[in-house]
């Protein structure tokens, strides 16, 4: 490839770095060649929406479950840390705050931390660097610690918003400290699949939560569209939505992106006696009305966790029971009884065993207990009796953990073997790799299941995953990658990060099965891997949809396998496993869950203790069986026929252009990167002539001596041609970044140049024709600066154009292709140019391009006048249904005064009727000079905007040159 001239390297500089319009894939170029990821039409399209909303403070991305919600959010978060805005908040369920924080990181290259009761201190600490990380914290959190989150963000992302759906009823206590804390932020991002369940309400309650006004009141909003239920105000609703929300449909997509299925495979077992006895003694001393070992706020959490250990192995709850016989009898030791506030009781279960939900809840009771003392009594002491029957309860458990001990073959292992080889069967008939995730709450479970494979000789290609990845097979794993890898990017030297990377690889690469405990399940990504096994089955939802999710996702190519266990010997569990099939559907079709189940399960934990508090209290299989009746039945019509038609009216044909958009955006998405990636390399081979040697077309090369502290040396690759052991090149990197604005720099006074068609790689048919011609070419930038809100939605155009030496004009593209030329030679003396002979064309030029910024600018006008026009009608509506009310009490009065026998109770009446009218009358009146009021205030707010947007105009000159073109 050919050297550029400083000329050119400043044209292409300036090119890369221009101001597009808010509408236009431009704008994301940069982030966009970063990203460790390749957007989809329709997430493009999302982001650019919130991206292009400015008078808004809040918009939701309601695309269906499986369209990439996470990756339009990462475009949006990666849009403000670019521009330098950089105080940004996620809430999301706590079982996803580790997902977000590795997907920002692989996928955009953004550092986040997450904010719980430990760290959130030092985090939040005004001193604190916040501008060098996202933060991240759980709904949970933002409850709790509200008053520690009300700030000034530049941004907040709500995952799995619906939760917050019920913020009209004023009782939800998480929605209103999401909606106090956004309420101080520049710009809101909701993502959620279901933003509509049971009412037209909770549409309300979700807009509500970023901007209370949208719909004035919502006693207006239901004047408006909730009353009468016709939705005869539909299309209106409609319109409103689809200016702060943006829905696509699998529909919309499918043509974008290829969905697999999944194929559910069954795995039937029965337990062996011992097995049996284990089961009905535990459950029956967790059924007990009073147990020592556990109290009030503790025992419900304890015995959910307990149970889970139970269905797991016998090795995960025989070290469960004797941690709990251990601190029990430490308590009798010191003399202790648990009251209502204990809080030693975590040392009970294996910290890397917990789900996040239970960690997050046994932080947060731990931060609000006190401490526990002795039995209050006349001396202090604990009476004998109560000594004597602790320590027969430490007796008992200890008994139940050798009966756990004595089980040396689960027959759920037994089966593991047989499950597997089904499997691989039938990836082998879809010629998918023969790769299985197996998934298991304990750590414990985990070291079984992987000796019970080795000796079913399985062993070859097994690897462990868990929260803390550093057993001596792990670690070995770990240290051959950082060897393959010492020189690239791939090692963050974040120890935590880096071990997930290492063991994910080896999974990948090398490994047949990997083994995985909960921590797998957030924030790795296997779609090379098709087949995963629920060895122990979570009976939350959500988090059974979040572990597929793992494998059955973007860049899927096979259907994915997964298995089951069904224990033939107990109800529940069989229960929990038919509830899971049937009514979430998580195991079979395309997508699993459907929005509308999940999107009914405002807590995964909750649910989960909805299933604990039924084997709590079910003391036969019939209870059981009618108790998980009951909660069957809770989510047979999670979603009304009424409200499913208001859905698909409001929410799931929002834009008739859609289609025609996504196309657009294809093709100008491949467009825009292809034009940014050779701009850039032709920028780089320019401004690293002296430090690096370029290979091949020189999307790869050494940087032998480093023009800056802040850049390594080593091998470098663009991302088209990903390279191992290497740097990847980055466009927001110091430095290409002083790549370009070295360019930006170069003095480049008039010379002639000229120019080689045979010496060129890319040679236009139009620019072919100039052969032999030559004229004077100039290149200036003009910047529309503009703001919107305090937004800046500025755009700026090169203005540039040619003219031949016979007088012919070349508009811009002719000057943009001239300088995609080989130049041969560079004058050695300035020349003269008359520069008033391109006047008249680049005015023309001008006002062109102002029209088209002034036409583009006047949607966000149309936009706020439609806010304000909209807002009057909600007020119009609320002042009406008020007069009706009036109305209807003043007629109800005078019937009663008529049918009144008594004289005196008549007068009352009428008195009553005309007081009624008189309120009717007088907020009649009110309302006259509150719309005076209103249109006045809407004039005027209107000028400001009107003059905001009209902005200024600057123009820099680049340079200016005389050309020739030779053959």
């Amino acid at each position: 490839m050919e050297t550029l001239t400083a000329y050119q390297a400043k044209y292409y500089a300036h090119e890369l770095q221009r101001s597009y319009a808010n509408d236009h894939v431009g704008k994301l170029a940069g982030l966009l060649f970063d990203a460790q990821v390749e957007p989809k039409p329709h997430q493009i399209d999302a982001a650019l929406f919130a991206l292009q909303t400015p008078f808004l403070p809040g918009v939701i991305l309601a695309d269906e479950v499986g369209l990439g919600k996470t990756i339009e959010a990462g475009i949006v978060i990666t849009q403000y840390w670019a521009e330098r805005k950089r105080n940004i908040l996620i809430v999301t369920p706590s079982s996803l705050r580790q997902q977000w924080k590795q997907e920002l990181y692989e996928k955009f290259l953004i550092p986040a931390s997450i904010l719980d009761p430990k760290s959130k201190d030092a985090l939040l600490a005004p001193g604190h660097g916040r501008q060098s990380e996202v933060l991240i914290c759980s709904y949970e959190f933002a409850q709790r610690h509200e008053q520690s989150l009300l700030r000034g963000w530049d941004l907040v992302v709500a995952d799995e918003a619906h939760r917050l759906r019920n913020h009209w009823t004023g009782k939800g206590k998480t929605a209103e400290a999401v909606s106090h804390i956004v309420g101080g932020a520049h710009k809101t991002v909701l993502l959620t699949a279901t933003p509509l369940q049971n009412k037209l309400e909770e549409l309300y309650g979700l807009v509500s939560v970023f901007d209370p006004s949208y719909f004035y009141s919502l006693d207006a909003f239901r004047e408006r569209y909730v009353k009468g239920l016709d939705l005869g105000n539909g299309d209106d609703l409609a319109e409103r939505v689809a200016s702060v929300a943006k829905r696509t449909l699998r529909r919309d997509a499918d043509k974008y992106i290829h969905f697999t299925k999944r194929m559910p495979l069954t795995v039937e077992f029965t337990p062996s006696p011992d097995e049996r006895r284990l089961y009905d003694l535990v459950n029956d001393y967790l059924q007990r009305d009073e147990l020592f070992a556990f109290t009030g706020s503790q025992r419900h959490l304890s015995a959910l966790i307990i149970r889970k250990r139970l269905g797991s192995s016998t090795y995960a709850v025989a070290s469960t029971l004797e941690r709990i016989a251990a601190r029990l009898e430490g308590e009798i030791r010191d003399g202790v009884v648990r009251d209502n506030n204990g809080r030693r009781w975590t040392v009970d279960f294996e910290g890397d065993d917990l789900t996040d939900e239970e960690q997050e809840e046994v932080e947060e009771t731990e931060a609000t207990q006190r401490s526990f003392g002795p039995r209050a009594g006349s001396d202090g002491a604990i009476p004998p009796e109560v000594i004597e029957a602790m320590r027969d309860e430490v007796a008992e458990l200890r008994e139940y953990a050798a009966l756990a001990r004595s089980i040396k073959v689960n027959e759920k292992a037994a089966k593991l073997s047989d499950a597997i080889d089904r499997g691989f069967e039938r990836l082998r008939e879809l010629g998918a790799p023969e790769k299985a995730i197996i998934f298991t709450d304990s750590t414990k479970t985990q070291e079984y299941i992987a000796q019970a494979l080795k000796d079913a000789g399985k062993g070859d290609g097994v690897v462990l995953f868990n929260g803390s990845n550093d057993s001596p097979e792990q670690s070995a794993i770990y240290r051959d990658w950082l060897e393959a890898n010492k020189d690239g990017d791939l090692i963050t030297g974040i120890l935590a990060a880096d071990r997930r990377k290492a063991l994910v690889d080896y999974f990948r690469n090398r490994g047949t099965i990997m083994i995985a405990t909960e921590a797998a399940a957030e924030g790795i990504n296997l779609q090379f891997c098709s087949m995963l096994v629920n060895y122990d089955l979570p009976w939350n939802p959500q988090r059974v949809e979040q572990r597929i999710g793992r494998v059955h996702r973007f860049g899927q190519k096979y259907d994915v396998v997964v298995a089951n266990f069904s224990n033939k010997g107990n109800v529940a569990e069989q229960r929990i496993l038919e509830l899971l099939t049937n009514k979430f559907k998580l195991f079979s079709s395309v997508f699993g869950a459907s929005d509308e189940v999940l999107g009914a399960i405002e807590d995964g934990l909750d649910f989960e203790k909805r299933i604990s508090d039924i084997l709590n209290s079910s003391r036969t299989d019939a209870q059981i069986d009618k108790a998980f009746k009951d909660l069957d039945e809770q989510y047979a019509e999670v979603i009304s026929t009424e409200m499913a038609n208001a859905k698909a009216k409001v929410f799931d044909n929002l834009d008739p252009h859609v289609q025609d958009r996504l196309k657009a955006y294809d093709a100008q998405s491949g467009e825009v990167l292809n034009k940014f990636e050779r701009l850039l390399l032709g920028v780089t081979r320019y401004g690293l002539s002296g430090f690096a040697t370029f290979e091949g077309d020189g999307r790869t090369f050494v940087l032998h001596s480093s023009p800056l502290a802040a850049a390594p040396t080593g091998r470098y690759y663009f991302k088209s041609q990903p390279l191992e052991n290497a740097h990847q090149y980055r466009y927001a990197s110091p430095l290409a970044q002083h790549v370009v604005r070295a360019a930006k720099a170069r003095d480049t006074p008039p010379r002639e140049l000229t120019f080689s068609l045979s010496s060129s790689e890319r040679v236009t048919s139009a620019v072919k024709a100039l052969e032999g011609a030559s004229g004077e070419l100039t290149i200036n930038i003009v910047t529309y600066t503009m703001k919107a809100r305090d937004e800046d939605v500025s755009e700026s155009y090169l203005l540039a154009g040619a003219i031949t030496d016979v007088g012919g004009w070349l508009d811009d593209e002719y000057a943009a292709d001239i300088l995609d030329l080989a130049c041969v030679q560079i004058g050695d003396n300035d020349v003269a140019i008359d520069t008033s002979r391109f006047a008249p064309h680049l005015e023309a030029r001008q006002s062109e391009l102002e029209k088209e910024v002034q036409g583009r600018n006047s949607r966000y006008y149309d936009q706020q006048e439609e806010l304000i026009y909209r807002n009057q009608q909600d007020r119009k509506a609320e002042h009406e249904g008020k007069i009706r009310d009036y109305r209807a009490k003043e007629k109800e009065a005078r019937k009663a005064a008529r049918l009144a026998n008594d004289p005196m109770e008549q007068l009352r009446l009428k008195k009553e009727a005309r007081r009624w009218e008189q309120k009717a009358e007088e907020a009649d009146e009110d309302f006259r000079d509150h719309r005076r009021k209103l249109r006045d205030e809407a004039d005027k707010y209107l000028d400001l905007i009107e003059q905001s947007l009209k902005g200024t105009q600057s123009i820099e000159h680049l340079f200016t040159i005389r050309w020739r073109i030779i053959a």
